[in-house]
């Protein structure tokens, strides 16, 4: 085991991850399904990453922090279709949408967490932002995660039911279904969004850990 957490990510180097995205220098020429022993290109998807999580979604949905969010549509505040939480070092604020999202200091086991997301991502994550995502009414438009303050490539941690993806790409439109544990990295400036479904869908929550810059 590289790590030995119970709520942690699982024990399986990202190099040997199934590389699921089309650009990677990796995947010139090679077969689908090939082995990608890299972290460049536009999106990287890990499936069955996070150990135990079933407890994390456990943990997560009693979060006390949840809130609704308003965002403008057609010229009047309307509640955005998910709940949002956030967390981050201390006197960070990620702002998005026109609103500034102070953090104030990582509870453990999140912290714990985002340690070993960056031993095996991306170093120097300090924020992260969570959205719950109740039945498949809940969504997120078409957007991109390219604030100022954005330094690095976003670690995304899926948990819960399984939702559609989809990516804008130089010359593709990429669907992929995130999956319950897994973990996607991907370059902020892609667009993307999180569709809506008239299926009957359990809960998801989806961490979305950024590294910002520190003002």
């Amino acid at each position: 085991m590289f790590l030995q957490f119970a709520l942690g990510v699982a024990a399986r180097d990202p190099a040997g991850a199934i590389c699921q995205q089309v650009q990677c220098e990796c995947r010139r020429g090679a077969a689908a399904g090939s082995i990608c022993h890299c972290m460049s290109g536009p999106f990287h998807y890990f499936p069955q990453a996070i150990d135990a999580a079933d407890a994390w979604l456990h943990w997560c949905a009693r979060v006390p922090a949840w809130r609704t969010e308003f965002v403008r549509m057609f010229g009047r505040q309307t509640p955005a279709p998910r709940l949002v939480a956030w967390f981050g070092d201390d006197g960070l604020a990620y702002r998005y949408a026109g609103v500034d999202h102070p953090a104030r200091g990582w509870p453990e086991p999140l912290d714990r967490l985002r340690r070993q997301l960056c031993e095996r991502f991306v170093p120097g994550l300090n924020f992260v932002l969570l959205n719950r995502y109740r039945n498949g009414r809940d969504w997120m438009g078409w957007h991109r995660d390219d604030e100022a303050e954005m330094l690095d490539r976003v670690v995304s941690v899926s948990l819960g039911a399984t939702r559609r993806l989809r990516m804008e790409l130089a010359r593709e439109r990429v669907t992929l279904d995130l999956a319950h544990g897994s973990v996607l990295v991907f370059d902020g400036a892609v667009r993307h969004s999180l569709t809506r479904t008239k299926r009957p869908v359990d809960e998801r929550i989806n961490l979305t850990f950024r590294r910002l810059h520190a003002a």
